[in-house]
């Protein structure tokens, strides 16, 4: 900025002197005047304003499937939120539609009778199952589809749902937010055991799944906050997400789903 500044000053004087003509020069670009034409001279470090960037328009249906957190999207006027993380995902990818399913409360149970007809599917859920202490099961239980009630076998129930809608779904698996407290309903840490399991034990799960399936993960658990930053990215003592935390798993989700999208 001192340079160019240097550089006009000496043109200036050049061109009194020589009585015709003077160059600004701007980011190391020159713009000759004449100095008859020139009435005065107005500095200004304003910036050109940003222009607006239309959404993406997506070809598709999207049925979001989850907790509370994904719930919220259409509740906000009832808790210190402005919106959603679908409402700001959907800033940037307009869906031709969008169905909100997610139970407030709902364990991946209630996803199961919640799958509506739609191209794209999330699946938001673990931090009510890690909650209400389901057992987390294995990988096997999914694939053998044992229907033993633990996380994973429901896991395979949802997803089967899923594609009995459409056969050509697309689907974004969702890790669990870190979270922890809520007056008692969650350990004081998120890295605390609630019954001898983990909540990192679903994330791991969900991964695994996504995986088997070749399904793209939004990792909300690894991306989405921890211990230090929870307080300030959730509106309750560390649970559910504010603006600044819904606006973090916006983010991690628009990635997931750009890996997916039809052009």
């Amino acid at each position: 900025m001192l340079r160019h500044f240097m550089a006009f000053i000496l043109c200036v004087m050049t061109s009194t002197a020589m009585a015709q003509s003077f160059t600004v020069y701007e980011k190391g670009k020159g713009h000759g005047f004449n100095d008859d034409d020139v009435d005065s001279i107005v500095f200004s470090n304003s910036q050109a304003p940003t222009p607006s960037v239309e959404p993406r328009q997506i070809n598709g249906r999207w049925c979001s499937l989850g907790t509370s957190i994904s719930w919220l999207n259409e509740n906000t006027d009832s808790y210190p939120l402005t919106k959603g993380y679908q409402t700001r995902v959907m800033e940037k990818l307009a869906f031709k539609k969008f169905e909100n399913k997610a139970v407030n409360g709902g364990v991946l149970q209630s996803a199961i009778s919640s799958v509506v007809l739609a191209d794209y599917y999330t699946i938001e859920h673990g931090i009510n199952d890690w909650g209400h202490s389901t057992p987390v099961g294995t990988i096997d239980d999914y694939i053998k589809n044992t229907k033993n009630g633990t996380f994973a076998a429901t896991y395979r129930q949802v997803i089967d749902r899923i594609f009995t809608r459409n056969k050509k779904a697309r689907v974004i698996l969702c890790t669990p937010r870190k979270a922890y407290g809520y007056n008692g309903y969650l350990p004081d840490h998120w890295y605390d055991p609630l019954n001898d399991i983990y909540l990192e034990e679903y994330a791991k799960l969900i991964r695994e799944i996504a995986a088997y399936e070749s399904f793209p993960v939004a990792d909300f658990f690894a991306e989405a906050g921890g211990q230090r930053q929870l307080p300030y990215l959730s509106y309750d003592s560390a649970l559910h997400p504010n603006d600044a935390g819904m606006q973090i798993m916006a983010n991690i989700l628009i990635q997931a789903f750009e890996k997916i999208l039809d052009e």
